[in-house]
């Protein structure tokens, strides 16, 4: 409401007095939750200095993403309403879901306005109730921290009006009167406006601005504001560092440090109200405060998710308990599309290089906001050679290759929205007709999940790849959805080679050998360019398992040699029979019909 609403409100604001609009804003808001919760908190051991990785799996290892944007509700019922069903909640532990991550949950969303519940999903009444649903189902909550930037709310607005503490939330920087003929002019009607590039020279060579500008860009990362009547009378211009089209960014390193009260409070406020378990952090958000954020939520007794921007040196100085995977993501979907598994290859042999524990990494399927294929590795270091079969090529000439390899493969099938896996999978087969080639698609869907879930670390996947979603649309996961492959979830568990239920099969096998804490051994190369063989241990045993997954769309055999394979039986995990393998042999043989996979562990003695 307030990002549309800020010209007015930037008018009417000294009618209704800033006194009322500040007991809206995040910042009030925060000051009192911290005075609510400061005794609790004193009671609390300081928290360990190193992310609790171990712990968090033990709590939750498997995801279900839910954008409540999405969720599809019925009459006058509000979101929270369409998910008080015990059925539902009964199918999601069923399948082996250990954490619900609701995404949008507070006010405003990805751009906050406020810490409580967005009013838009229902009443504080109904979460109650659904949160009651989690907690008898033994699912953890998981919601979003406090974002790198805000929407134009309350605290904003009083920032722009020089009110108490609240300019020190944002980057913003008041631009001397002498000095407004640098700055762009509003349009009639607006507030604000982009500062062109040549201007934010200008006000750099001024002292106004550190040199964050490029002339590449066709929009910079400031914007103007117009003249605005503050609290003690003078007019002032402004311009402030922003996202998207006009998301005023949080300053982390301010004197007041009210970005961090701000974001401490909304996770005290998570954590203590809300019950929730892990919150995770964008992205953009400065290092020292994600270190703050996740010490803080240790100190509380949650735990955190980060996702990183750049490539596996960024991934390893993450301070949370759990890193997103950024880096796969493009790769796997370039293995299924050009039959290729070498650039997946290489991004695992990066991560033992770069000792990269990955039982840290959350790995994810959920909808693309953007063409998934950024390649982020080779973009942070577009200088770097990498081996990439038997040459040497540096990131950026590698990126380009595998762009264009993905973008003729793609062009071959023809347009399709690519914003989900399903989407992505039907577009890699080359299908146009969904309904004829639905199995196929789902196969190839499940092996991308198979891939994740049967290595270690946690495992997400959304709403949309549940029915088999094409493209972004409203989610029924319990009645009928347009556009998708799969059915709901009452008809699938009727199916039992359903896509819930084969994920359900698949993630049995993953609690029951623990193999979200199995470390990353080798990643040998195979005769196939289409095969992946990931070598990992197994915790607590030492037994060694191989996740093998085939791209191809024809047959592959790979023979593996290892004194670790000496004396030991071969027991495919998803199936529970045995392998053909000689006890004594340390060779092992192993079959892949195209688009398959398998996981094999090895062990001295075979167990019925």
């Amino acid at each position: 409401m307030f990002t549309k609403c800020i010209p007015f409100l930037l008018l009417c604001a000294p009618l209704f007095g800033e006194r009322r609009l500040e007991q809206q804003s995040m910042l009030y808001q925060a000051e009192e939750i911290a005075k609510k919760y400061t005794l609790e908190v004193a009671k609390t051991a300081p928290p360990p200095l190193v992310p609790q990785t171990r712990e968090c799996l033990d709590l939750a290892s498997v995801w279900f993403t839910l954008d409540l944007n999405q969720v599809a509700v019925c009459g006058e019922q509000s979101v929270f309403g369409s998910l008080l069903s015990d059925e539902l909640w009964e199918y999601l532990r069923e399948i082996g879901i250990q954490a619900l991550y609701l995404k949008g949950l507070k006010q405003g969303g990805d751009q906050r306005t406020g810490l409580g519940l967005d009013p838009r999903w229902g009443t504080e009444s109904e979460w109650k109730k659904l949160a009651a649903y989690a907690q008898r189902k033994g699912i953890a909550l998981v919601g979003d921290g406090l974002g790198n930037a805000t929407g134009m709310g309350p605290d904003f607005i009083l920032a722009l009006k020089n009110f108490g503490e609240y300019p020190g939330l944002y980057h913003l920087i008041e631009i001397a009167e002498k000095d407004w003929k640098l700055l762009p002019k509003i349009p009639t009607g607006q507030t604000l406006a982009n500062v062109p590039w040549l201007k934010l020279q200008e006000l750099h060579k001024k002292g106004y601005v550190p040199e964050q500008f490029s002339p590449w860009m066709k929009e910079s990362q400031w914007n103007a504001t117009a003249k605005i009547c503050g609290t003690d009378g003078t007019s002032r211009r402004w311009i402030f560092l922003k996202e998207n089209r006009s998301d005023p960014q949080v300053d982390w390193l301010a004197p007041s440090f009210g970005g961090v009260r701000v974001a401490s409070a909304d996770i005290l406020d998570s954590v203590y109200h809300l019950g929730q378990k892990i919150t995770r952090f964008d992205a953009k958000i400065s290092r020292n405060a994600k270190e703050t954020l996740a010490l803080w939520n240790r100190k509380i007794g949650a735990f955190s998710v980060q996702e990183v921007e750049g490539g596996i040196a960024s991934m390893g100085q993450a301070s949370g308990d759990l890193v997103i995977d950024s880096l796969t993501p493009s790769a796997l979907l370039h293995a299924l599309i050009a039959e290729d598994a070498e650039a997946l290859k290489l991004i695992y042999r990066l991560f033992l290089e770069e000792e990269i524990d990955t039982k840290r990494l959350l790995h994810t399927l959920q909808p693309f906001d953007q063409y998934a294929c950024d390649w982020a590795e080779f973009i942070c270091s577009p200088r770097k050679k990498f081996s990439y079969y038997e040459e040497q090529i540096t990131g950026e000439a590698l990126r380009l290759r595998l762009l264009k390899e993905d973008a003729s493969r793609i062009a071959e099938g023809g347009p399709i929205p690519l914003c989900t896996w399903t989407g992505y999978c039907a577009s890699a087969l080359g299908i146009k007709d969904f309904e004829k080639h639905a199995s196929d698609i789902a196969d190839a869907h499940l092996l991308l999940a198979f891939f994740y879930v049967m290595q270690p670390g946690a495992f997400s996947f959304s709403a949309s790849d549940l029915i088999g979603a094409l493209q972004k649309g409203s989610i029924h996961l319990m009645g009928a959805n347009p556009a998708t492959l799969y059915s709901c979830l009452p008809n699938q568990f009727k199916n039992c080679r359903s896509f819930a239920l084969r994920m359900k099969q698949m993630l049995q096998v993953r609690r029951d050998y623990a193999l979200e804490s199995a470390r990353l051994m080798a990643v040998p190369r195979t005769c196939s360019r289409n095969v992946l063989l990931l070598i990992h241990r197994m915790p607590d045993t030492g037994f060694v398992q191989f996740l093998a997954i085939n791209f191809g769309r024809t047959a592959a055999r790979e023979t593996i040699d290892m004194p670790q394979l000496s004396l030991t039986n071969a027991i495919n995990l998803l199936t529970g029979h045995s392998e053909e393998k000689t006890f004594e042999s340390s060779s092992f043989k192993l079959d892949l019909p195209p688009l398959s996979g398998k996981v094999v562990l090895f062990q001295p003695k075979y167990y019925d």
